[in-house]
């Protein structure tokens, strides 16, 4: 995993970055070799120091003013360095969503802003509710902001990442864009798969600021409903249904959680709707509607097989970046259903 992600970051287009700098956290697996050998510079811890201490050393060991951030297990698309490194004046951290990939393809979930435009973090609010939407892998972030905060926290085992960038938000803006720019890929033995310490861990990390000028109240309450209807599913689907009705009363009693719930279940609608405009390889996705003529490009959907309403079924549930159709009513509907783009053949 650490050689692709190593590639990866080399392979940037146009230009690569000015250094690849992988931290071996004193692993016994052969991980340091491997990235020396892809093209890497590699810096060894001789005693195993954690998730956190790694990072800030690697942060450490930069020679630019930039860093941005890959774990080994992910991967950077082609583009991630082309397009966040134009938008960083004036920010503090400027980075892109991500590509929840499984094992099995088709089944990718995108992560990240929603809409069309990107979007400026004025404050750290936006990261405790509806959820913490900067992924480490997709970032660049300002070397100096980091270090005058302080880093990493080596002791924090999950939302280390949203602890810092709230620190780092507090020094200036960031600049979120709304198109993948990293692949993450999900794999057994991750952290981030204990949906109860992940959830445990952005509460506690949220907490820890309360009081700050920025902090609102109504946010930590509205994602405290994310957070019990979360649990609630978890525990009905254990079979621990009394302790799972309790749970949502919890949820139900409180207005503001109940707007909280409610809000990530539409954001959640979206994210799955807008996991279908791009591919794994960063590129707009295309689907070609029943009686659209011309051959269907690499990757593209081919719904050609299916009746004109099956095909727009399809569509609404997974929409297309682009669409091509074979008439003027079959692309006002695709467009109603979320394609950004509409041709026809």
């Amino acid at each position: 995993m650490v050689v692709r992600a190593v590639r990866s970051a080399l392979e940037q287009r146009p230009s690569p970055p000015t250094e690849v700098i992988v931290v071996d956290d004193c692993s016994t697996d052969g991980t340091g070799e491997a990235a020396a050998r892809a093209g890497a510079r590699v810096v060894r811890h001789e005693v195993n120091r954690g998730e956190g201490a790694a990072r800030n050393t690697g942060i450490a060991h930069a020679r630019e003013t930039w860093v941005a951030l890959l774990d080994s297990d992910d991967e950077w698309l082609p583009h991630l360095l082309a397009m966040l490194w134009p938008l960083r004046d004036g920010h503090v951290l400027v980075g892109g969503a991500s590509l929840n990939c499984p094992p099995e393809p088709g089944s990718d979930r995108y992560a990240g802003v929603l809409g069309r435009r990107s979007v400026v973090l004025g404050s750290p609010t936006a990261l405790i509710y509806p959820e913490n939407f900067v992924a480490a892998s997709g970032t660049m972030v300002r070397r100096d902001v980091v270090q005058a905060v302080g880093g990493y926290l080596p002791e924090l085992k999950g939302g280390a990442d949203m602890d810092l960038w709230i620190r780092v938000l507090e020094r200036g803006t960031g600049l979120i864009v709304p198109w993948p720019v990293a692949l993450y890929h999900l794999h057994s033995g991750q952290v981030t798969s204990d949906a109860t310490m992940m959830s445990g861990a952005h509460g506690a990390v949220a907490r820890r600021y309360a009081g700050r000028p920025w902090w609102s109240e109504a946010a930590f309450e509205r994602w405290e409903g994310c957070a019990g209807y979360d649990a609630a599913r978890r525990e009905w689907a254990a079979g621990r249904r009394t302790e799972a009705l309790s749970r949502a009363a919890g949820v139900l009693r409180s207005p503001t959680r109940t707007l909280g719930a409610a809000g990530i279940l539409l954001r959640r609608a979206r994210l799955r709707r807008q996991s279908g405009t791009v591919d794994r390889r960063g590129a707009p996705t295309v689907a070609f509607m029943p009686g659209a003529a011309g051959p269907a490009v690499d990757g593209a959907r081919d719904l050609r097989g299916m009746s004109s309403l099956a095909a727009l079924a399809a569509l609404a549930v997974r929409p297309a970046h682009r669409v091509v159709a074979a008439s003027a009513a079959q692309g006002l509907t695709a467009r109603l259903l979320g394609a950004r783009q509409v041709t026809r053949s």
